[in-house]
């Protein structure tokens, strides 16, 4: 027996001559097709990846071109807020419009302060007097802020204060720039130029009189009457901001480009001169950033890179990223090493499948498929052993369903928590195990599954020897070779005692949200029992209106959390009787951002924190912190804004008694324009059933 399975098949006589030339000729043309295919896929291969490596390069600068262009844009704004301390000085402000309205030669107050001599007299003998303190102001502001030096334009652009004592005239690019301020288009910031203490730029502000508000924003038509100029030594800062950062690459660095003329000179604080003149043209596209690819790099022109460019908000200043071009390719360089010696791996491949087909066809095909057929089934039993033993040792239930919902595969825990052996559960369906109406909920997300070919996971309680379990229910359709559907595969992960702690642990973290709720409103008598109220009704309107359990659950927190700010207001103004001066609304508004402030640190979904900031947001703008409008207040916010107002209305207050929830519906009706009269329904709506009834009935009680 053994003989017979080791002999060797004879090759029949009749193979050879011309059939094996055939033979010959079809291998090498299956090589020869083999190998050209695998050749095109490699080329394939590496064409895609330099595509998509040179994708992510190109999303890499863009973010980091962004961030360092939001810091640089920062610290510029920065710069020109510093100037505020003086600038809004009612003091300064008030100096600056009288020199305005000054019809002399501004130049002799100078002169009165740095000699003993003027020929100026009232008006100008006035200004001239009091030149020396805001000079230095001037001064003391300077060196506080940390400036070189300081000057104060007229709305002409001629300087009559200055810091260093003398006034040497300006170039055409400050008193351009300092007109460019004094015309309303905020702080201006000049280029950057070389000095002996290093990279000096100025920053030209606008200073407006004393009847502004807080500049031409926010009074229209309000021109300015001077200009104060701060000159910044920025050298360490601009090396600081253009460093390499951890996250950099080998090859990778960051420069800055700044335009001089027709043409543009990268800045480089590190060297005598400051800047490194840029010997090739530099395209900027019409957005004013310079797209990504290939070009020379801007510190020596030479060296081929990959950069990209974007402007700087302000001054000319491009911010450009670059690479190497080796460092950049030397991935790409890699990888088609490795796929070219894969792909000659696979052509090997080839070679030796074709020397083994040769092999076959001429005589001992049929031991060698007989031994893999050996090999395979030895392979498959133990494959099959080695999954049975799995899955007789986990914890969750696997089954196997036919297309008729019979079960066809049952692991041991299944059979266990069943109280059945396999073999009988074999042939059984779901009603017969869990019950008819089990049965049906779980066999209806069958069709699902079935009918849209997907996996689905669900959540179902299931009742085994008469305990109640919550099973996490994972259930995928199986197919055969001709993609019908031959069945579904199910697992079932038993999550009883996890779903019980966590609900436990919400009713803790309700609790303790109770709690902070009645601590806060223990500072304000009038206040008790609103939290608990506008929670309850919260989440009633939040279900009438057929939100997500998310929504319910955010909106919930909110309310509880919703007085919270009111903890820094000061008790005096939390329980005055009668109308709220205008101050003191201010302070009670601060609210908002004292909650904001206490939750922002906090681990809190964002839905909550913004629903608590937005709700006393009014549909019209009329409401506060922000004063927005319409679609910028959250569904949440416009939920809380008409049930806080609601609360307060039915509850008394120390200036008034307390109005019935009719009559606190029917203002909150006519008040459209303000609160969301989707919300006012669905309140009326809650109002009105048994659930609405008892928060009332427990408010009044």
């Amino acid at each position: 027996m053994a003989e017979h399975l080791t002999k060797t098949p004879e090759v029949p006589k009749s193979i050879g001559g011309a059939g094996q030339g055939v033979k010959i000729g079809v291998v090498l043309a299956f090589v020869l097709v083999i190998s050209v295919g695998i050749v095109l896929l490699a080329a394939r291969a590496v064409r895609d990846k330099q595509a998509g490596m040179l994708e992510n390069q190109q999303k890499r600068f863009q973010l980091l071109t962004q961030g360092r262009s939001e810091v640089m844009t920062s610290w510029l704004e920065n710069l020109s807020h510093q100037g505020d301390r003086l600038i809004k000085s009612d003091l300064f402000r008030l100096y600056a419009a009288e020199v305005d309205t000054y019809a002399g030669d501004l130049s002799n107050l100078f002169v009165r302060l740095h000699s003993d001599q003027s020929s100026e007299s009232g008006e100008g003998a006035t200004l001239a007097e009091q030149l020396p303190m805001m000079e230095n102001m001037l001064r003391e502001f300077s060196t506080y802020a940390g400036f070189l030096n300081a000057r104060i334009l007229s709305r002409k652009g001629e300087a009559y204060i200055a810091t260093d004592g003398y006034l040497p005239p300006m170039s055409q690019e400050q008193t351009g720039l300092a007109m460019a301020a004094i015309r309303g288009k905020g702080p201006q910031y000049s280029t950057l130029r070389k000095t002996a203490q290093g990279l000096e730029m100025d920053v030209f502000v606008p200073v407006y009189p004393p009847d502004a508000v807080g500049g031409a924003e926010e009074t229209p038509g309000q021109k300015a009457v001077g200009v104060l100029m701060m000159t910044r030594q920025v050298s360490g800062k601009i090396t600081e901001l253009l460093s390499n950062s951890p996250l950099a690459v080998k090859g990778e660095k960051t420069r800055l480009m700044q335009k001089s003329g027709a043409g543009y000179r990268e800045v480089a604080p590190w060297t005598s001169e400051g800047f490194l003149d840029i010997g090739f043209p530099i395209k900027v596209d019409e957005s004013g950033h310079i797209p990504f690819g290939i070009r020379p790099s801007l510190e020596d022109g030479d060296t081929q890179v990959y950069s990209l460019g974007v402007r700087i908000p302000g001054p000319a200043w491009w911010l450009v990223q670059e690479i190497d071009y080796g460092e950049a390719m030397k991935p790409i360089v890699d990888y088609t090493r490795a796929v070219y010696i894969v792909a000659g791996l696979g052509i090997l491949t080839a070679l030796l499948i074709a020397g083994l087909a040769w092999w076959i066809l001429t005589g001992v095909q049929s031991q060698r498929i007989a031994e893999q057929f050996r090999a395979l089934a030895t392979q498959i039993e133990e494959q099959k052993l080695f999954i049975d033993s799995i899955n007789a040792n986990i914890d969750e239930f696997i089954v196997l369903k036919d297309a008729h919902g019979k079960f066809t595969y049952v692991n041991d825990a299944f059979a266990a928590a069943a109280g059945r052996p396999k073999e009988e559960l074999i042939g059984m369906d779901t009603a017969a195990v869990f019950g008819f109406d089990t049965a049906k909920r779980l066999e209806s997300i069958d069709e699902v599954v079935v009918g849209e070919k997907r996996k689905l996971t669900i959540s179902e309680p299931i009742f085994i020897r008469s305990r109640r379990h919550q099973f996490q229910v994972s259930k995928s359709p199986y197919y055969a070779k001709d993609g019908t559907c031959q069945g579904i595969v199910e697992v079932y992960r038993d999550v009883t005692e996890f779903v019980a702690a966590q609900e436990k642990n919400k009713r803790l973290i309700k609790n303790a949200m109770e709690a902070l709720g009645s601590t806060i409103e223990a500072a304000d008598p009038y206040l008790g029992g609103h939290t608990k109220l506008l929670a309850g009704l919260s989440v009633e309107v939040a279900k009438a209106m057929h939100l997500s359990e998310m929504d319910i659950a955010e909106i919930e927190t909110a309310a509880n959390l919703s007085q919270i700010g009111k903890m820094f207001v000061p008790n005096e103004i939390l329980t005055k009787p009668g109308k709220l001066t205008p101050e003191e609304m201010v302070i009670m508004e601060g609210h908002v951002e004292y909650a904001y402030r206490i939750l922002k640190d906090i681990d809190i979904a964002e839905g909550v924190l913004t629903a608590i900031y937005q709700m006393n947001e009014r549909l019209d703008g009329t409401g506060y912190p922000k004063k927005l409008k319409g679609g910028d207040i959250i569904l949440l916010a416009r939920i809380l804004a008409v049930l806080n107002v609601f609360c307060a209305m039915i509850r008394p207050r120390s200036y008034r008694g307390a109005k019935a929830p009719e009559e606190a519906l029917e203002i909150l009706s006519r008040e459209a324009s303000r609160f969301d009269s989707a919300v006012v329904t669905a309140l009326a709506n809650v109002l009105g059933t048994p659930n609405g009834e008892r928060l009332l009935g427990e408010d009044r009680s």
